[in-house]
């Protein structure tokens, strides 16, 4: 009997087809080690066309900057409009005094302080960026530390410092730590942190953090945040020199 159409599909080669390949072992995970290894991509870093080049600031653009930040501040502190809108016509006045003679300006301890960012207007330690707490970043034996009181608008959860602050405070201080007086500028390739306990608003804190080790172009790093001497955030990092052109 001719074999129907139905029934040629299961001949030796059809049986052949249906059986399953070998599975192919699977890869081994990357190692910590693999995992440190310095990206194909970690070059010489571009410059940004058309970066502004800013200077120092002036004792008027750091007086003005101050009295943005006490602005900033009261926004956040006060919700009484009748006692916010007092405040923030205080601001406004001393502002346009120093505005209407901007190279009288004077200031108490002008916020100058080496820094491993030249024309610095970073969100970390910018005397000229109102956002910047600003971080005041100084050696203290092999490591570099950082004392402040960080105001309401760092706030995350009621009465803590954000979390996302605290990572820049960290970052920022590793950075310094890593490429102050170093001939070549290293970059952030990773950080972990550990929050073991909240870091409080309003409350002194220091910022700590150091190299570890050098392996090559690998910079390890380490760092704390501390109040009242008790260890708050714990934190490991990987900072890179970029590949020669």
């Amino acid at each position: 009997m001719t074999p129907s159409p139905d029934s040629t599909p299961h001949t030796a080669a059809s049986a052949k087809a249906d059986t399953a390949a070998p599975a192919k072992a699977a890869a081994p995970a990357p190692s910590m080690a693999d995992a440190l290894e310095p990206a194909e991509n970690d070059g010489p870093v571009p410059p940004v066309a058309n970066a502004p080049i800013i200077g120092p600031p002036s004792l008027f653009t750091e007086h003005a900057t101050r009295l943005t930040r006490d602005l900033i501040t009261a926004l956040v502190s006060e919700d009484d409009t009748d006692t916010l809108a007092q405040q923030v016509a205080d601001i406004a006045g001393r502002l346009s005094a120093a505005a209407a003679d901007p190279y009288a300006a004077t200031l108490d301890a002008p916020h100058r302080v080496p820094n491993h960012i030249p024309h610095d207007i970073t969100p970390g330690s910018s005397a000229r960026n109102p956002i910047a707490p600003p971080m005041r970043i100084v050696p203290d034996g092999d490591w570099y530390r950082c004392d402040l009181t960080l105001p309401l608008q760092y706030q995350g959860p009621p009465g803590r410092v954000h979390g996302g602050i605290v990572a820049l405070l960290i970052d920022h201080l590793l950075g310094h730590a890593a490429s102050m007086g170093a001939e070549k500028r290293s970059m952030t390739r990773s950080l972990t942190l550990n929050y073991d306990g909240g870091t409080p608003i309003g409350e002194p804190i220091t910022v700590r953090g150091r190299i570890s080790r050098i392996e090559g172009r690998k910079k390890f790093m380490e760092a704390q945040i501390l109040c009242d001497g008790e260890v708050r955030v714990r934190a490991d990092g990987l900072w890179l020199l970029p590949r020669e052109s």
